[in-house]
């Protein structure tokens, strides 16, 4: 498979995977001839890119740590747990065990895949956002979280507190959550409520772990103390609320805003490595400079030498030297293992 980005698309390229949106609706099933006004409605959904299958990205497989499955059930369900927030009519206690037993399944496939390394590329609709946006925070919080070593229970309550981080921004106007533009002083402190008007939500009408809650809580707390809402800082945090901060920082970097087109992978790693110590923890911005694809599998790359190929593997450690397939040759070359592509580096993502 080979990753597109959606103004590059072309009439008659094959859909590598299925696409769904947030209510788990199919909107177009792999294996799709694409056709122009596929395209269109990819593009109007505001679908940023998606992957194909062609000759040149034969036998490149992209790996998921999560089952696609189990990522739209979730999707799903989240929705209907912010849109029926304000429901009385709603009953809680389902909704609590349909989201524990979607969490525990991301659970089982974070552990079972542990060896995978994320591939950092996930497809959303923009108008949307908000659910793919805390699903996909969740698993990379998860994820984080595995490689960290922490315990299972805890692995749990990181990814159930990436599904519910936002959970507060119901209270606040949705034009002002997506405004183009530099909010004002006023405003901007109505944003800041956001994580305490969700711990108070989620405290009061559901029965997760006060753990959890927390983590909801400190999102936005920064490790030196200049974050919000408490200025609580390093050991002061809790820790699963350091790992959901990095999780929402990467996510939201990389997805299309109303106020920012998205950020490259490598772009985002380079601004949280930058930031480590002052708004990341260094152990976690460690593991995710570790364990993080920076150049996603089925990803169009362009070398220093001028050739261009398709990201075919990383390797755990080493995330800036992958195994790239040529496109104009079909070789491989492997960054970091082949003596003779020493000199070899990657100049540009095509994203």
């Amino acid at each position: 498979m080979r990753y597109i980005p959606t103004n590059h698309l072309k009439k008659d390229m094959v859909l590598g995977q299925d696409i769904y949106d947030a209510t788990g609706m199919m909107l177009l099933s792999a294996h799709t001839i694409l056709s122009e006004q596929n395209i269109s409605y990819l593009a109007f959904l505001g679908v940023k890119g998606i992957y194909i299958d062609d000759v040149g990205s034969k036998n490149i497989e992209v790996e998921n740590v999560v089952r696609p499955e189990i990522q739209v059930t979730a999707v799903q369900i989240v929705r209907e747990m912010f849109t029926g927030a304000m429901d009385e009519q709603v009953d809680v206690s389902e909704e609590e065990k349909r989201i524990q037993e979607v969490v525990e399944k991301m659970v089982e496939d974070v552990l079972k895949n542990e060896h995978v390394m994320y591939n950092l590329i996930e497809l959303k609709t923009y108008d949307s956002y908000t659910y793919f946006h805390s699903v996909h925070v969740g698993i990379l919080a998860g994820i984080i979280a595995t490689k960290m070593k922490l315990d299972e229970d805890e692995i749990y309550d990181v990814i159930m507190a990436g599904f519910l981080h936002d959970m507060g921004k119901i209270f606040i106007d949705r034009d002002l959550i997506n405004a183009p533009r530099r909010l004002t002083e006023s405003e901007r402190v109505r944003m800041m409520e956001h994580p305490e008007r969700g711990y108070e939500f989620l405290s009061k009408r559901f029965h997760f772990s006060e753990r959890v809650n927390r983590a909801v809580l400190e999102h936005h707390e920064w490790y030196n103390g200049m974050g919000y809402p408490a200025h609580k800082k390093e050991n002061q945090l809790l820790n699963l609320a350091r790992i959901l901060k990095a999780a929402d920082v990467y996510d939201a970097m990389t997805s299309r805003r109303p106020y920012h087109q998205p950020y490259l992978p490598s772009e985002v790693m380079e601004y949280i490595m930058g930031r480590s110590g002052m708004e990341f923890d260094p152990k976690v911005v460690e593991v995710m400079a570790r364990e993080l694809c920076i150049y996603p599998v089925g990803c169009e790359v362009e070398l220093s030498n001028g050739q261009r190929g398709i990201v075919k593997e990383n390797h755990k450690g080493s995330i800036l030297r992958p195994t790239v397939k040529l496109l104009d040759t079909d070789n491989i070359i492997n960054l970091f293992a082949d003596r003779n592509a020493r000199n070899l580096t990657i100049v540009k993502l095509m994203m």
